[in-house]
């Protein structure tokens, strides 16, 4: 891990190697291939590191000792790991506050952290140890969404499988709505440290717009349905849009019972008429 300070011109060159190249000089030194002095010299390291590794000393990485063992901090990145995978996650707030409570429950006292609770430095660094960790948006879904597991998925498709089994592929329609937004939402910003409340300067509006997509089996597409949020439905709107876009609008700019119905009699109905044998659409 690179430092954050830089070094004096002028003043000695550090460790200017790996831990790898390191290894290979104490090899070759140890199988008699090369002298102390010589392995120097190839390896562009001091004779007097090669002497300590070879007499086992300052077997630590150079810089300041992590607080934690690599199996310690391992345990606690799968424990992270396995927290997330169950949809509870963790901040750095958390992540703090569960190695103090581990330390507390161990009767251990660690000098670098204020009353056993790490800073906000140690947990960067934990995260530059642990490559696996990594920090990320999270969404929110409900507990009654996240509670469909895998048998359910299945036994879903199984029956879906069973009711389409003799259905051609153009009577195989499926169909759903999204919701756009013109608002960008929150990300992470960089700004002067200790500024409390950064704010960014973007307009943007509580508008909102649905579209409805239907498609079949075979790649056929229907034309888009765009629901505005408005009181009323202005001209201007249903210009330049895609050939047979058809428009409606609702006051919450979501799809309710009017808007669907006027899509299924408009758009999807007369096309089923047309297409011989069995229709099934699904959501």
């Amino acid at each position: 891990m690179p430092s954050k300070y830089k070094r004096v011109l002028g003043s000695r060159n550090y460790a200017n190697y790996t831990q790898e190249t390191l290894a290979t000089a104490v090899e070759a030194v140890r199988s008699g291939n090369v002298s102390q002095r010589k392995a120097s010299q190839e390896f562009g390291i001091p004779v007097s590191t090669i002497k300590n590794k070879l007499k086992n000393r300052h077997r630590n990485a150079y810089g300041g000792q992590p607080v934690f063992t690599k199996v310690e901090e391992e345990a606690l990145t799968t424990h992270i790991c396995t927290l997330s995978a169950y949809g509870f996650l963790l901040d750095k707030t958390d992540l703090r506050n569960v190695v103090k409570k581990y330390l507390d429950r161990e009767g251990r006292t660690e000098k670098k952290f204020a009353n056993n609770l790490p800073g906000k430095d140690w947990v960067k660094t934990f995260l530059n140890r642990n490559p696996i960790l990594t920090q990320r948006f999270a969404s929110n879904i409900k507990r009654s969404r996240a509670e469909v597991n895998e048998t359910v998925i299945t036994a879903y498709f199984d029956h879906l499988k069973n009711e389409i089994e003799h259905v051609p592929a153009d009577c195989i329609w499926n169909y759903d709505e999204t919701n756009l937004s013109d608002n960008p939402g929150k990300k992470k910003i960089l700004t002067k440290r200790g500024m409390k409340y950064p704010e960014r300067v973007i307009n943007f509006s509580k508008s909102a717009t649905s579209i409805m997509f239907c498609g079949n089996a075979t790649g056929d597409m229907l034309p888009p349905y765009v629901v505005y949020k408005s009181d009323k439905l202005w001209s201007t709107w249903v210009e330049n849009g895609p050939h047979g876009t058809r428009y409606n609008r609702s006051k919450s700019g979501w799809f309710d019972t009017s808007c669907f119905e006027d899509w299924f009699s408009s758009l999807v109905s007369p096309i089923l008429r047309k297409t011989p044998g069995k229709s099934f659409n699904w959501r």
